[in-house]
């Protein structure tokens, strides 16, 4: 039974991590994205 709840423990704690990562992936891609202008909106020379 120990052993199953430290299973259980470990994959809800990897699960969280793996959330976060995500989220911040995130946010650093719309600061980025924010602050750049498109592909399309930049003039040709």
């Amino acid at each position: 039974m120990k052993q199953n709840l430290a299973v259980v423990v470990g994959m809800s704690i990897a699960y969280v991590c793996s959330l976060l990562g995500l989220l911040l992936a995130y946010v650093a891609y719309r600061k980025k994205a924010k602050g750049e202008p498109k592909a399309k909106d930049k003039e040709r020379p």
